[in-house]
């Protein structure tokens, strides 16, 4: 297709809803790519006995650095959290609990980075309402 015969002042704009998905499907990407990763060094290291924690330790660090200064520091030690610790060694689930003011504690275990996004929304809308309030 030729957008030529439109004219000089056609726009394409992507919708907000758009970029937001892609936002959320970017997140989706990264913490899926960095938990197989970590699965990978994990299985490299506690199966075969072979041990490129020296070599690999600095992308780790540039990572990590990368998601830090894109996230708030909550959001950031959820998403290592997730990657790092959501499994004990055995490869089960742990839960996470997170308690909400005066509230009983909620248990999540989450089992994809979907859930993590969506926990994290759900988060920054709470924390939101809460400054809104102030």
């Amino acid at each position: 297709m030729n957008l030529n015969n439109f004219g000089n002042k056609l726009r394409l704009n992507k919708s907000a809803k758009s970029k937001e998905n892609e936002v959320k499907q970017n997140f989706i990407n990264i913490i899926t790519q960095l938990e197989a990763c970590w699965i990978r060094t994990n299985f490299l290291h506690t199966k075969l006995n072979v041990d490129f924690w020296n070599y690999e330790e600095h992308f780790y660090h540039i990572i990590e650095d990368l998601i830090y200064s894109q996230y708030e520091s909550w959001k950031a030690d959820l998403i290592f959290w997730y990657v790092y610790d959501r499994k004990d060694v055995e490869g089960n689930i742990l839960a996470l609990e997170i308690t909400e003011g005066d509230k009983s504690p909620k248990k999540y275990k989450l089992k994809t980075p979907e859930e993590l996004w969506k926990l994290i929304e759900k988060i920054d809308k709470i924390e939101n309402k809460g400054k809104k309030d102030e």
